[in-house]
């Protein structure tokens, strides 16, 4: 089961809810620290913001916009786990509704130890402006966005 789905069942009240994580592939996604063979190579979380603007689902649209006008921020649980993304500009800023009803459930995410390189690349290619670097858990570790092409 997906970790997100996991937490998501709990928070709907179901118990006991499990999930399974272990080896050493999930240390290197979860973003802990490696000896690597070759330091050149940059993974996603060495690009990422660290501290990209966070609320949770039942916060207020009214106050998470007026907190972070105009970005879109990641919605998460009281454990750092990655429930959804609210874009300004989804609902208006005066909605009296929360977050959780207007978020994007389940935003894509990658892992920490996915090459940096290929990440832009691919966002690039696929015209993507940002896209959340989360452990196998689905922690949230960052946000990753492009350079800015200088005009």
């Amino acid at each position: 089961m997906s970790p997100r789905a996991a937490w998501r069942l709990e928070g709907l009240g179901y118990h006991p809810v499990y999930d399974y994580a272990a080896g050493k592939v999930d240390w290197i996604a979860a973003g802990l620290p490696t000896i690597r063979a070759d330091a050149s190579e940059r993974r996603a979380l060495d690009g990422a913001d660290r501290h990209p603007p966070t609320c949770h689902p039942d916060e207020l649209v009214s106050e998470v916009a007026a907190r972070q006008p105009g970005a879109t921020v990641v919605v998460i649980n009281e454990r750092r786990i990655v429930l959804g993304r609210y874009r300004a500009g989804r609902a208006s800023a005066d909605a009296p509704g929360r977050i959780g009803e207007v978020m994007e459930p389940g935003p894509a995410t990658v892992r920490a130890h996915e090459p940096l390189a290929a990440l832009l690349d691919r966002m690039t290619r696929r015209h993507v402006k940002e896209i959340i670097v989360s452990t196998p858990e689905g922690e949230l570790l960052g946000v990753v966005r492009p350079p800015r092409e200088e005009p």
